[in-house]
Parts: structure tokens; sequence; C-alpha cells
């Protein structure tokens, strides 16, 4: 892949998701915080909302398992599971979205944000649940702010280390510029995984 001028003629493709993922594997062996992580069994993909929707929705993540990484989980009598699957003969614990336009239309610093909070919402223990921040309000805890906080420097000084890397160009562009910089813009498209009735005791 290579970042053409944004004057040019688009001439070649790119699929955001493969990019992302890349950006992500980065973090993930650079950033102490996130070595838990294995991006093998993680899969990016990309959803849409409007560009002038309400709220603020530019990413989430999507755990495989129930609490502490268990399979099935029983809820009013029943029992459930989240049907397994596969990429690349390994199962995946996660799937991380990125929203269509409204992500790509973050400034680079913001963009880096949004993938390290989606990032730390991985439970430590890299088991296919969340990281529980709390008995009530599992996901941020008491505020988002906070939850944050807890990776601020982290994103600082990413942010400062990739900033003349190849990739960084791709962070800078918004959704228009990459349909201007890119003849054909791909992505990893799937529908958000729900869990299914079993039966007691599978």
């Amino acid at each position: 892949m290579t970042f053409l001028n944004r004057n040019t003629t688009p001439i070649e493709s790119i699929n955001v998701t493969d990019v992302l993922t890349v950006i992500i594997q980065e973090i993930v062996t650079s950033i102490p915080a996130f070595t838990h992580i294995d991006p093998s069994r993680m899969l990016v993909c990309c959803a849409s909302n409007r560009r002038n929707s309400r709220g603020s929705t530019f990413g989430k993540l999507v755990p495989m398992r129930f609490k502490n990484g268990e399979k099935i989980q029983k809820f009013r009598g029943n029992y459930y599971s989240i049907p397994p699957l596969m990429h690349e003969n390994r199962e995946i614990l996660y799937i991380i979205y990125f929203y269509m336009p409204r992500f790509f239309d973050l400034n680079a610093y913001h963009k880096l944000r949004v993938i390290l909070h989606e990032l730390y919402h991985i439970n430590p223990g890299f088991n296919g649940d969340i990281r529980r921040m709390g008995e009530y309000k599992a996901s941020h805890g008491g505020s988002k702010k906070k939850f944050d906080e807890y990776f601020e420097d982290e994103l600082k000084e990413f942010y400062s280390r990739i900033h003349n890397k190849p990739y960084m160009k791709f962070l800078t562009l918004d959704s228009r510029e990459l349909y201007r910089t890119f003849s054909d813009v791909y992505a990893r498209r799937m529908k958000v995984p729900r869990p299914v009735r079993v039966p007691s005791g599978t």
C-alpha cells in the first residue's frame, strides 16, 4: 500500500481493516499494558453509521464469551452460548468494530484514542470476556472519562513514536479523503454475533 499525494488521481485500493489490524499489532507488541492481547484471535471489522447521527459511537468491542470467559451463560432459566467463530484456524475471542464514517472523520490522535479505548476493554486474562471495572457499570466503571485516563500516557507516547511512520498518513485521512486518495476502499464487515439458546448441560 502506497499513500498518494491527495491531489493525485487515485490508482490503488486499500482495505482499511487490514491497516487498522497492523496498527493494533504494533500497539500490543510495544505497549506493556496491552501485551496480553493476541491479535491473531481478534477480528477488526467496520460497520456503518450516519455522519450526522446523534451519539458518539466510534468503535465497539464485542466479546465472544461471557463473564470470566465462560462459554455458556444461564439467563432466566435458559442457557445461551455464542457460536464459535473461526478465522485462519483460530477461534476468535474478540471482534472490534469501527464505525464509518464517524471513526474515520476523527483526527489521528482521537482515532488512536478510540483504538486504545476498545483494546483496554479486553480482559487482562484475554479469556473472551471484557475487562470488568466493577460490579455495576462493568464496562467503564463510574466514568468513561476516568476509563480513558488509564491509558492516556500510553496514548501520548505511542502517538509521538509513530508520528513519522507510513500509517500515520492513513490516520490523518478522513472518510472523504480516503475515497479521494484510493481507487477502492474495502473493509471487513460482519454481523454482530448474538448468543443462541442451547440445551442445558451442553
